[in-house]
């Protein structure tokens, strides 16, 4: 179990590395539909598929901590931050999943 005050200190580096994923999501929709000139030399497919991949980098961390505030005993909230660190998100969400499947059993 991870003491309340690492989890409270890992919110800093959970929100900053969430604000830099929303400001790169804003910079590349932007670019793609407004007038910004962000990535402008690459394809569009390419920026299309860059905003997907920054939409589900901020989906899953708020999906885990929406079903962790949910739960009667949810689980350490270092689980918010493993799901918030950009491409290891998805092995952080698994990680999630499966450990609550097993604190039910």
């Amino acid at each position: 179990m991870v003491s309340d005050e690492t989890v409270r200190a890992l919110w800093g580096w959970t929100l900053a590395e969430l604000a830099a994923v929303a400001a790169l999501f804003v910079l590349v929709a932007a670019g793609l539909f407004g007038d910004g000139s962000f990535l402008a030399s690459a394809s569009r497919p390419l920026r299309l598929a860059l905003l997907a991949f920054l939409a589900v980098e901020l989906a899953i961390p708020l999906l885990i901590y929406l079903d962790m505030r949910r739960l009667p005993d949810p689980p350490d909230g270092i689980w918010v931050h493993a799901a918030a660190m950009p491409v290891v998100n998805v092995l952080g969400a698994l990680a999630y999943l499966e450990r609550r499947k097993r604190r039910r059993e």
